[in-house]
């Protein structure tokens, strides 16, 4: 038999890349760099969530503050799933999904502004960086990578939220 002719049982994953992606245009104010934060949560949060290292290829096709309508299309270009927490028919669906890895994205509507957070295992969400502490923040979004494992009980960053 040779090698085509073979078959084997195991599913074949392929991991989704920027390729193909384009930004839309957006001008980046003055007043955008008065804000919290350096702008480039969206890179650093999807990065972390797919395993993109830093300097890498995939990191590197990310823009600065992309446009707030460029989030749904990236969530739909990387093949990941998105959950509304505060929609029931979402909040239900989400409570399947809790184990494995995703982002949490906050709307800060006093500031028209937003975050996004890489969240190893989004059954215990990682909470806001100091910088946002004194805004009011709704958490809008939970994008979730299916594809990748669930974590285990064993899960060591789970764990350390109950260290004393």
């Amino acid at each position: 038999m040779d090698d085509a002719a073979e078959s084997t049982d195991e599913p074949v994953t392929t991991v989704p890349t920027m390729r193909g992606f384009v930004w839309s245009p957006r001008e980046i104010r003055a007043s955008h760099r008065a804000l919290p934060g350096d702008l480039w949560c969206i890179r650093d949060g999807f990065s972390a969530l797919m395993g993109w290292e830093p300097g890498s290829d995939e990191w590197s096709r990310f823009i600065e503050a992309p446009a707030p309508g460029d989030m749904e299309r990236l969530t739909e270009h990387l093949a990941l799933s998105w959950f509304d927490p505060e929609y029931r028919p979402h909040r239900e669906a989400l409570q399947h999904q809790l184990d494995h890895p995703g982002l949490s994205v906050y709307a800060f509507h006093t500031i028209r502004m937003s975050h996004c957070l890489y969240q190893p295992h989004v059954r215990h969400l990682r909470t806001l960086p100091p910088q946002y502490a004194g805004i009011p923040a709704e958490l809008y979004r939970i994008i979730v990578d299916t594809r990748q494992s669930p974590a285990t009980a064993a899960c060591w960053e789970c764990a350390s939220l109950f260290r004393g």
